[in-house]
């Protein structure tokens, strides 16, 4: 008995290599599927970052050199909107490379704020050759690829054209990453975003455009320098905006039922339909981090970046990895099963027969990950775990000699692939579903066994 007992746990360990390869499996359907979304978003539109807009002014300064020569050098200084509101209408779909679908977007968001001339005014410019005639407008995109129309900037009564580039990197990044998406967690583990991120061209000096305003500071009686410009901008999943206004309102809406609010601040009103979501936030100075003008590079302002990720659903290869990581239990119990057939039927199982149920186990994450990527998951779960219970239940009906056991069998192999579904379907509370399964049947199996006596039962002609 006791070398039957290890051999059925050497078996169940020697399967755990092809649930291990099926890992392996998972892994590279992922990673083709990150590349179809990749090089979709590539000639779509990458995830966006709208950064803007950030009136700068350059200056120059002077320094005495060791040999007592007097040299010049070319600083900015940044000034930021004293309101900014942002109101974006996303229009979502997917698009198709194969059998993989990436979520993109279409986007009309309209911009409108002010600028105050105090602000300018009461800047220190003690030692600065201010050149307020070279003063420009800039406005940072990701992905510049994504813009759709010429932008044309409203500044007071007049209207200006942006311009490709940006002519300073002391603000706007070259091609930035959205926040909350350094890692994400993909088939069980943290990866990096560059595997799953589509990297977006190096296009103009930096990411983005800006255009020549003039300045006529000594017009002080007008305070505001109102602004506004609409941007056509397409991108994939992910959308974020600089919250730049001493006052930032941002509201988005689109018809997608899926969002994720994600960056350095959530929404302060949400609203989430079956049909539809729109999202308003509010962000003051004092939230972001950073003041409301500033010298060259000083400070960083993408840590304050906020936004929505269009989600495409539920991921079915992580779904089947973590199913996968419940192989071990199926396999044991499954051979348990047998196990206790052999003692209370006394039928005598050959290993091949362990290992050939073993092995229709094991592909059934195989059926379970290459039909859900074709049907969804939850249909595919149904269709490879009915197909395998059946398989099993029938086999064990020929081998076992008794429909009954076999019966029992296929009812506990469904108790056990329903049990699991439900699992994969929580997330907080799977780890005390699961350790509470583990008790239940630990406890079955010790009040089903509480009578035998193992020191008689099989001690001769073991797998005979």
């Amino acid at each position: 008995m006791s070398s039957r007992i290890i051999i059925i746990g050497v078996l169940s360990l020697i399967l755990l290599i092809p649930v291990q390869i099926i890992k392996e499996l998972v892994r590279d359907r992922a990673s083709l599927k990150d590349v179809a979304v990749a090089e979709i978003s590539q000639k779509w539109g990458g995830q966006q970052i709208v950064a803007g807009p950030i009136l700068s002014i350059p200056y120059k300064t002077y320094i005495i050199t060791e040999k007592g020569e007097r040299v010049s050098t070319t600083a900015y200084a940044h000034f930021l909107p004293e309101t900014l509101n942002i109101d974006g209408t996303l229009r979502p779909e997917k698009r198709s490379r194969g059998i993989f679908d990436a979520v993109v977007y279409s986007s009309d968001i309209r911009f409108s704020g002010k600028f105050l001339t105090s602000d300018l005014l009461n800047f220190d410019t003690k030692d600065k050759e201010m050149d307020w005639n070279k003063a420009f407008i800039s406005v940072g995109i990701s992905d510049v690829r994504g813009v759709e129309n010429t932008i044309d900037f409203n500044w007071n009564d007049e209207k200006f054209a942006f311009r490709p580039g940006v002519p300073t990197n002391g603000v706007i990044q070259k091609n930035p990453q959205p926040t909350d998406f350094a890692q994400k967690e993909y088939y069980g583990e943290k990866i990096p975003s560059s595997i799953y991120q589509p990297q977006t061209a190096e296009i103009g000096q930096n990411s983005g455009v800006s255009l020549n305003v003039p300045l006529r500071l000594e017009d002080s009686r007008k305070q505001n320098r109102d602004f506004s410009f609409t941007l056509k901008l397409k991108g994939s999943q992910n959308i974020q905006f600089i919250p730049v206004g001493k006052t930032t309102e941002i509201a988005l809406k689109s018809d997608w039922n899926n969002p994720s609010f994600s960056g350095a601040f959530l929404p302060d009103t949400r609203e989430v339909t079956d049909k539809d979501f729109t999202a308003v936030w509010k962000i003051l100075d004092i939230n972001r981090g950073y003041p409301q003008s500033w010298t060259d590079n000083a400070y960083d302002i993408y840590s304050s970046a906020s936004g929505v990720e269009l989600l495409a659903g539920i991921d079915g290869y992580g779904k089947t990895t973590r199913s996968a990581k419940y192989a071990l239990l199926i396999i044991a119990l499954t051979f348990l099963i047998f196990f206790f057939a052999e003692i209370f039927n006394k039928k005598k199982i050959h290993p091949i027969q362990y290992i050939l149920v073993g092995l229709s186990l094991v592909l059934f994450y195989s059926l379970l990950v290459s039909t859900s990527e074709i049907i969804g998951f939850a249909p595919a779960y149904a269709i490879s775990s009915i197909a395998i219970i059946g398989l099993i239940t029938l086999y064990s009906s020929s081998v076992l000699a008794n429909k009954k056991m076999a019966t029992v069998q296929g009812l506990i192999l469904i108790f056990l692939y329903v049990f699991i579904f439900i699992l994969l379907q929580l997330e907080d509370y799977a780890l005390l579903i699961g350790s509470i399964l583990l008790f239940v049947i630990l406890a079955t199996i010790m009040f089903i066994s509480r009578k035998v006596d193992w020191y008689t039962t099989g001690n001769k002609n073991d797998f005979t």
